[in-house]
Parts: C-alpha cells; sequence; structure tokens
C-alpha cells in the first residue's frame, strides 16, 4: 500500500531560505537526516531553536522569532541554507553534542558549565535574570508604597518561597547558587518540558505558578503582553546571550564570530530587536493572539475544515494548510487578476470539476473542499505514473500551481536532455525553468507553450518551507491514509 504522509518524528529540518531539496527513493519527509553534515562542507546550516518568541515561532502562517531572523541574515550574508529543528530546551545542549544541528540559538546564557561543553560566539545581547512575579489583584488602586509590600522586592524575600523553573535552564543553576551564597532556601520547582518558557509567564499572570526567572529582555516583553506581571527584581549581574556551536567546529565558530561582531550594533540588528523586546501594541497583540503557535495557538481561522476535508482525501491538513497560505494568505475572498478565487485559488472550471460552484468559491468549506480534492487528484496522477519509492510532493505541487501539462512538459524536457525525470530538484525543475525561453518552449516534446517557470520552482520551495514550519510547531499525529482506498 502507498502513504502520503508517515508518523511524524520528534523534530524536522525546515529550509527557511526556501530551499527544498529531494532525494530519488526517499520521500520528503523521510529523506531527512538525523545527524547533518557540517556546515562548512554542505552548505546547509542546520539551527537548533526552541519554540518562543525570542527563539522561533509561527504566527499567522509565517515563521517569526528575534533568533530566527538572526539565523535567517547570516545564513544570506554567508550564502548558506538555513534549516531548522525545534528542540526541547532542556535537550539543546546534549542534541548540539550530538550532532543534530551545527548551532543551538535558543536564548542560552553562557555559564561556565555549559562552556566546558561548548563554545559560545561573542554575546549577542546582555541580559541580568530577573524574578517574574504577579502584581497584587487591583494594583491599579494601590499606593507605590501599598504595592511594594504586597510584593517581593528583594530577592532575598524568596527564602521559603516556590520557584519555577527549567530544570535544565541557567535559572536553576542561578537560584541554586543564590540560594547557596546567601544562606536562604528557596524551594526550586522543576517544570515540564513541555511547558514553553513563554508559558511560563502566562502561569504567572494567571495565578498558576506564583514565580518564575526570565532573562531581563524576554521578562519585559512578558510584562507588555500581561499587564499584571512584574519584572523589577533583578536575580543577577548581567549575562551574555550567545549562540552555541560544537568545539571541533573551527570554520562556523570563526564565521559566526566575525558576523556578531560585525553586525552586533548595525541599525538592522537594532530593527530586528525592537521587533520582540520593544513591540508596539499591534505586534504585542500579534504574539497573544490564537494564531501564534509558540502560544498552543492554531494555524488558521479554518485548521477544522482543513483537517476534515484534508483527512477524507488523504492529506495532511498542515500539507493543505501550506498551500492555502502561499495562494491566499488565508484570505477567503482573495481573487487574482486571472480570476482563482478564494483561500485556496481556484478557477471556477477546476472548483466545478471538483464539487463547487462559482457561487460560493469564496466560502472556506467549500473552496476548501475543491481544492483538496484537486490535490487528491494530482496526487493520484503522479503516483499512478512514478515508481512507488519517487516522491511525488514537488511534482503536485508545480501542477497545483502552473498545471499538470507545463509540468509533464518538464518532465520530458529532462528526460530528453539527459536529465533523471523523476526527481524535481536540478532536473525537472531546471528544466521548467528553462521552459520560459523559446529554444525550449518550442521543442517537439513540449505540448503546452510557454511558461514562466520560475513561479512554479518557487512555488514548490515556498510550500514546502511553510510545510514542515506547520508540521514542527504542530506536530500531531497524522492519521495514515491508503491512497488507494481513499481515492475511491
Amino acid at each position: 500500500m502507498r502513504y502520503l504522509f508517515s508518523l511524524i518524528i520528534v523534530s524536522f529540518a525546515i529550509s527557511c531560505g526556501f530551499e527544498y531539496e529531494v532525494d530519488a527513493g526517499k520521500s520528503s519527509i523521510d529523506s531527512i537526516s538525523p545527524i547533518p553534515t557540517e556546515v562548512e562542507n554542505s552548505g546547509t546550516l542546520v539551527a537548533l531553536v526552541d519554540n518562543s518568541i525570542s527563539s522561533y515561532y509561527v504566527y499567522k502562517g509565517q515563521p517569526r522569532g528575534f533568533e530566527y531572523e538572526l539565523l535567517h541574515w547570516f545564513c544570506e550574508d554567508h550564502d548558506f541554507n538555513l534549516e531548522l529543528r525545534v528542540v526541547h530546551f532542556e535537550h539543546i545542549i546534549d542534541s548540539l553534542l550530538a550532532g543534530v544541528g551545527d548551532i543551538a540559538a535558543a536564548n542560552l546564557t553562557v555559564t561556565r558549565e555549559r562552556s566546558e561543553l561548548v563554545n559560545f560566539s561573542p554575546y549577542i545581547i546582555r541580559n541580568r535574570q530577573v524574578l517574574l512575579q504577579r502584581q497584587p489583584k487591583d494594583y491599579h488602586r494601590m499606593s507605590r508604597r501599598e504595592r511594594d509590600t504586597a510584593m517581593i522586592q528583594d530577592a532575598l524575600d524568596l527564602d521559603g518561597k516556590v520557584v519555577h523553573v527549567h530544570p535544565e535552564s541557567s535559572f536553576y543553576q542561578r537560584l541554586q547558587n543564590f540560594s547557596q551564597e546567601n544562606g536562604i532556601d528557596i524551594l526550586i520547582h522543576p517544570v515540564s518540558e513541555s511547558i514553553q518558557p513563554d508559558q511560563l509567564a502566562k502561569m504567572v499572570s494567571e495565578g498558576e505558578i506564583n514565580y518564575t526567572i526570565m532573562d531581563e529582555n524576554t521578562a519585559r516583553l512578558q510584562t507588555r503582553m500581561f499587564s499584571n506581571v512584574n519584572a523589577d527584581v533583578p536575580l543577577s549581574l548581567r549575562q551574555s546571550i550567545s549562540w552555541a556551536i560544537r568545539k571541533e567546529s573551527d570554520t562556523l565558530n570563526a564565521l559566526v564570530a566575525s558576523w556578531i561582531e560585525k553586525n552586533r550594533h548595525s541599525n538592522k540588528f537594532a530593527v530586528i530587536y525592537r521587533k520582540y523586546f520593544r513591540p508596539t501594541r499591534t505586534t504585542v497583540d500579534g504574539m497573544l493572539s490564537p494564531f501564534n503557535l509558540a502560544v498552543g495557538g492554531i494555524i488558521s481561522p479554518y485548521d477544522e475544515v482543513f483537517k476534515h476535508h484534508a483527512e477524507s482525501n488523504g492529506l495532511d491538513w498542515r500539507f493543505a494548510a501550506a498551500v492555502a497560505y502561499q495562494e491566499s494568505k488565508f484570505n477567503p475572498h482573495a481573487e487574482s487578476p486571472f480570476g482563482a478565487v478564494g483561500l485556496m485559488q481556484l478557477i471556477p472550471p477546476t472548483a466545478k470539476r471538483f464539487g463547487a460552484s462559482a457561487e460560493n468559491l469564496r466560502v472556506p468549506e467549500f473552496n476548501i473542499m475543491a481544492g483538496t480534492r484537486f490535490l487528491r487528484h494530482l496526487f493520484d496522477y503522479w503516483t499512478g505514473k512514478m515508481p512507488d519509492t519517487v516522491d511525488v510532493i514537488p511534482f503536485v505541487l508545480a501542477s497545483y500551481n502552473a498545471g499538470l501539462g507545463h509540468v509533464i512538459d518538464a518532465r520530458n524536457l529532462a528526460s530528453k536532455h539527459g536529465y533523471n525525470d523523476l526527481v524535481w530538484k536540478d532536473n525537472v525543475a531546471l528544466m521548467m525553468l528553462k521552459k520560459s525561453a523559446r529554444e525550449y518552449f518550442t521543442d517537439p516534446v513540449v505540448k503546452h507553450g510557454f511558461v514562466r517557470g520560475q513561479e512554479p520552482v518557487n512555488y514548490v520551495r515556498k510550500v514546502m518551507s511553510y510545510y514542515r514550519h506547520y508540521q514542527m510547531l504542530s506536530p500531531e499525529e497524522i492519521k495514515e491514509v491508503d491512497l488507494a482506498s481513499a481515492a475511491q
């Protein structure tokens, strides 16, 4: 039996430079290597990140995050492809040492213990560690003295108090050291690795816990997101936040160090920093939005509709959502100059063929129904034409974007010119690009003429990038579906 999607592994590599690689004989998901090659040899930087506002998250279908943007910038400057792997914070150093990634970028504080294991880059930002606590109820009506009396004003007053932190974080170590240095008894409560750092601030705000520790920049952001949270009590001197790299990665260590020293005080760096740590009210609202996957949110307002129709057609709903994001940015009223309409940008004749009339194409339920049926049709076509070992996903996406005939033409050109017509990247994709030149679109093996080949090639890369973002940050188990039975 054939299966379109397999069960999701712990973390995925994604290409944030919209670079998508397909190996003949492997699926796009199964071909991801658990142990990446060194970046200096492969041209790809594999970065370990965590799912947080300071590191990496997805909002309204688009990847974001302070360290994500810095990594993307670094890779652009060095002509690297960037791949991300989301790892729980507690395991990020161990994962780096095990070779799961080339660099760790997850708001890591430089400590002596960590420095014995890995190299740290020059500092990206410097921070103090501060106490996050809830302000008293009705604090707006209190005098400053009344508020001060109701809250901890000195870290020494944590004696006998319960503070929730991740056990592998530098905050845990700082609390232990602070307790010993000052002869007080802080009750340090380790939290589950499933709780993201940003969620701890919400737990303080809502009264689930009373205290946690954060870096000051992140904590100040949380006070903008949760108005009843206070971050005025320091627990440390300023400390460096840096990227971690394996000690033996000499070339990468040198490249990163030089790049950070060059750009840390630039205007571009300052703009990125302010975007995440000095955000506008609109940006803060977005961070708290249900569409922010870092806070357990959703990809789009139509997730349940995608789930229903995608599963009934043997597709991963996140794949259908990625197509819709690229097509319309989840706008059900989008309309192209060529007459494509709605979330999945269907032209009326195609929509009618798959069950939706022109009148209801702006209704998400009907548009997604027809769009997923169309995708199902394209999968059926290509799986019927290709060996079981071939990944048909890029052929499906290119067909959805440019039309089935143009992809068939590109395969014919690939075969004629000595390329592998079973492999998309650097083979069929190359011929798709050349199909905009007269020499190629007038070739006798071409039946559908000229096409702007850059569009479907970019389309495949972008949709696959969004899809992998969604897989990482919405990693629910997807039921495997038999393609043959689903097509009946």
